[in-house]
């Protein structure tokens, strides 16, 4: 879980980063869309992962998998 967190901010600085040296260097704006799509879809991991982190409780490495245990 804990890389799955780690590659999402990727992707969200990586977008951002983008963006930055697009702007910078006046890149077309292809490269400047790819960079905020990146940046969003960084975003909307970062968010998922932690409902699945918090709410869910699906995190594997403390075992735990969601579900109610049987009596």
């Amino acid at each position: 879980m804990r890389r799955l967190h780690s590659l999402s901010l990727l992707l969200t600085l990586g977008g951002l980063l983008l963006v930055a040296i697009a702007v910078a260097l006046d890149l077309p704006p292809g490269v400047t869309l790819a960079g905020i799509l990146l940046a969003w879809a960084g975003i909307v991991k970062v968010i998922v992962v932690a409902l699945w982190r918090g709410v869910a409780s699906l995190d594997p490495k403390d075992g735990r998998d969601g579900r109610a245990k049987p009596e």
